[in-house]
């Protein structure tokens, strides 16, 4: 019984731990030596992690359908693409951004801070370590 209790209890924490692999869908090194991170943890939430390397500041989570409802996206026009996911934690917005150039092929990524509609700060990232893959099709360009 204690085999089948152990087992069953093994079992369950693979399952557990498989359910929260998250797929890492922005990051980079702010010019602050910060760290922005964005992780899809599954077809409905969505989580922003910013901090340094050794202390996580701030975590929020939001479900796909509430990003999706306040991120902008390229609409096709201009050689500007860009994609956003605004991200709320009560009268704030993280908008963290992606934008290339098509013509000079530059890109410049990083959040945007608001409060009620004013733009706070704007944190960019170095070019360097941004990585982006808004690959679900609503985020993506």
């Amino acid at each position: 019984m204690k085999k089948l209790a152990l087992t069953a209890l093994f079992l369950g924490a693979i399952g557990l731990s498989q359910s929260v692999q998250a797929e890492i869908i922005f990051s980079c090194k702010t010019t602050n030596n910060k760290y922005i991170e964005v992780n899809k943890l599954n077809n409905d939430i969505y989580e922003y992690k910013f901090g340094s390397a050794s202390k996580n500041e701030l975590t929020l989570r939001n479900k796909k359908s509430e990003l999706l409802g306040r991120s902008e996206r390229w609409t096709g026009t201009g050689r500007g693409r860009w994609s956003t996911m605004s991200f709320q934690k009560g009268e704030y917005i993280y908008q963290v951004y992606v934008n290339l150039d098509s013509i000079d092929h530059t890109t410049e990524s990083g959040v945007d801070v608001k409060h009620k509609g004013q733009l706070l700060t704007s944190i960019l990232c170095t070019e360097e370590t941004a990585k982006s893959n808004f690959n679900d099709e609503e985020f993506a360009w």
